[in-house]
């Protein structure tokens, strides 16, 4: 499905100096991965919320429909969550945090426990906005919720949380002045993005190492 959306969308260039992306259809890939890696349980580190409001703060100025980065930022934010929800519910918290065990320590599983105690499913929209590390959408998993029911808030969180952070960046962006600056701050947080991702790649890495390490036989 991504190949076809990804051969409509237009060819458009970067007005920003020195651009690390050149063609506007690596902008909307790339719109889809950051996304979709920041809303799993290991993308805790990456500024989504910034990232989206600055998406469509720049949207104008660089030729970008804010449909289509609607479109594509819904669908990796509901594809991170769903990563998320089958890895607890195929397998559990036990084995996740064998891989990932400092993103799911003690006290960030409690936290979020708490949370979902307190908001139940509604705690799907909040944590897109203020995550506990992204693990109410785990957490539902682990717990075997129904899946038609996750289905459909998972579906409303991504829509509330990509929609109103790009419409307000994408109005705020309309203002001229606003978006020469913004078009200028938006190369040094593609390099705060870039080193966001290596760390919590290399966090991955490093806890997915020593797990197998104590695995291993002596």
């Amino acid at each position: 499905m991504l190949p076809i959306i990804a051969a409509m969308l237009p060819l458009t260039s970067l007005s920003t100096p020195g651009p690390l992306l050149q063609y506007g259809i690596w902008v909307y890939l790339l719109v889809f991965i950051v996304i979709t890696l920041a809303s799993t349980i290991v993308g805790g580190l990456i500024p989504d919320n910034t990232f989206l409001f600055l998406t469509g703060a720049v949207a104008i100025g660089n030729g970008l429909s804010i449909l289509w980065l609607f479109v594509i930022a819904v669908g990796g934010g509901f594809a991170g969550y769903e990563i998320n929800y089958w890895s607890g519910r195929i397998f559990g918290l036990a084995i996740c945090r064998g891989i990932c065990p400092t993103v799911l320590n003690n006290s960030n599983v409690q936290k979020a426990l708490n949370v979902m105690d307190r908001f139940g499913l509604a705690t799907m929209v909040f944590s897109r906005f203020m995550p506990v590390l992204n693990l109410p959408s785990f957490i539902a998993g682990v717990n075997v919720m129904e899946y038609r029911r996750y289905f459909g808030f998972n579906l409303i969180s991504s829509i509330l949380w990509c929609g109103s952070l790009l419409m307000l960046g994408y109005y705020i962006g309309s203002i001229s002045f606003v978006s020469d600056f913004l078009n200028n701050l938006m190369d040094l947080f593609l390099v705060i993005l870039v080193v966001a991702i290596i760390i919590a790649i290399v966090m991955f890495a490093r806890d997915y190492v020593k797990r197998k390490g104590s695995c291993s036989p002596e």
